[in-house]
């Protein structure tokens, strides 16, 4: 459904987007296909995923980033209800600090858990960047992909 939103809103604003998900709904949603992916995005084209992998035991985080490197992206934004990466749960400890850089390593090693771990050791063996910010924030999407908010694990 959030798929099918998101290419709704983006169609509103005349921006071409192609939806596939692991579990395709013709009509809807094609299967997942990283050829026809990469050609839409040469084109100028948004590519959607959703549905995760399709496999369970596998979280969304993974799905994106196993999507992200098979498009060969640049970097996995993760959209969360926190401004990014801090040292402990802000809700739980409110004097956490944010860490605004460190490497998947880093982030493994200090057990933390505002993404799957899983997810960042895939990413960190292909040295693909992860930014994480808050998603319900107005222009928080923008102000990631400019740097200007959020965390990175690189």
């Amino acid at each position: 459904m959030n798929g099918i939103a998101l290419r709704e809103a983006l169609g509103e604003q005349g921006i071409s987007s192609l939806l596939m998900s692991a579990l395709p709904l013709p009509g809807t949603a094609g299967a997942v296909d990283p050829w026809q992916a990469r050609a839409a995005l040469e084109a100028g084209q948004v590519v959607l995923f959703a549905g995760g992998t399709g496999s369970p035991f596998v979280t969304t985080d993974t799905a994106a980033v196993i999507r992200a490197l098979t498009v060969e992206a640049d970097a996995v934004l993760k959209g969360s209800k926190v401004d990014g990466v801090y040292e402990a749960d802000p809700v739980q400890e409110p004097t956490a600090q944010p860490i605004p850089r460190l490497t998947h390593r880093e982030y493994l090693a200090r057990g933390l858990r505002v993404m799957d771990g899983a997810a960042v050791a895939i990413a960190g063996e292909h040295g693909l960047p992860i930014v994480v910010f808050r998603a319900a924030k107005e222009g928080a999407l923008l102000a990631a992909l400019r740097g200007e908010t959020g965390s990175v694990i690189a």
